[in-house]
């Protein structure tokens, strides 16, 4: 059982940030489709709609809501085992590998636009429901890689040779971005470090809707960020 007890949460911010996963959702089937041969959708489309659900029934069930007598939070778990099986999918020397590594720069670049969706921690934090330790870096730098995101791809895709630096270069802040983001979610989240850690808790993170953006979206940008830097460091 979950010691703390999360916020109320008014509901027009529930549904922006339902809103802001579905945004991410979206932005992805996108991409897919634009992306992925018409053989290779189905598959693709399976696999990520069983990852979003699965995430789903166990935020909906608590399993990823932070503890404070849990070492291991679930949330971490929920971060890790998706980001792990996605490089092993990468690295295979199978379909999924060769359909990712022949995916356009700019398109991996372009698609992380929906970063901005990292304004919802801003709205959450001005109505008191996160810290802004947390709130404040996390979607401040996430807005900051979603708006420039189209800005470089349009770069990368005019100019390719010339671009390659550039492209780096955003890599390494949405990445930072992320690594940032993760570390102030962990410190300011109820678990047994807290008390050492950053004030004010956080529980809000690890509740739906909001834990879909750690436990998918976060996953989910930091591969294609592998895949950006395996093509910058190609060019």
């Amino acid at each position: 059982m979950v010691a703390d007890a999360t916020p109320d949460v008014p509901l027009g911010l529930w549904l922006a940030a339902a809103a802001a996963v579905l945004l991410v959702v979206l932005s992805l089937i996108r991409w897919v489709h634009s992306a992925v041969g018409a053989q290779a959708r189905r598959p693709v489309y399976v696999a990520l709609a069983a990852w979003l659900i699965l995430d789903i029934a166990l935020g909906g069930f608590g399993l990823l809501a932070a503890d404070p007598h849990r070492l291991i939070p679930g949330i971490a778990v929920g971060i890790a085992a998706p980001l792990l099986g996605g490089v092993w999918l990468i690295r295979k020397q199978g379909a999924v590998g060769r359909m990712l590594a022949s995916a356009s720069l700019d398109s991996l670049i372009g698609l992380q636009v929906y970063r901005v969706a990292g304004v919802i921690f801003i709205l959450a934090w001005a109505e008191g429901l996160m810290p802004g330790a947390f709130a404040l870096p996390a979607g401040l730098g996430d807005i900051a890689v979603g708006l420039s995101a189209p800005l470089v791809a349009a770069r990368v895709r005019s100019r390719p040779t010339q671009s390659s630096s550039i492209a780096a270069l955003w890599n390494h802040a949405g990445i930072a971005d992320l690594s940032v983001a993760v570390t102030l979610g962990a410190l300011t989240s109820p678990t047994p470090f807290h008390p050492a850690a950053l004030g004010t808790p956080n529980p809000l993170i690890s509740r739906l809707p909001f834990v879909l953006i750690p436990v998918f979206a976060v996953p989910l940008s930091l591969l294609l960020h592998l895949l950006v830097r395996t093509g910058t460091a190609s060019d």
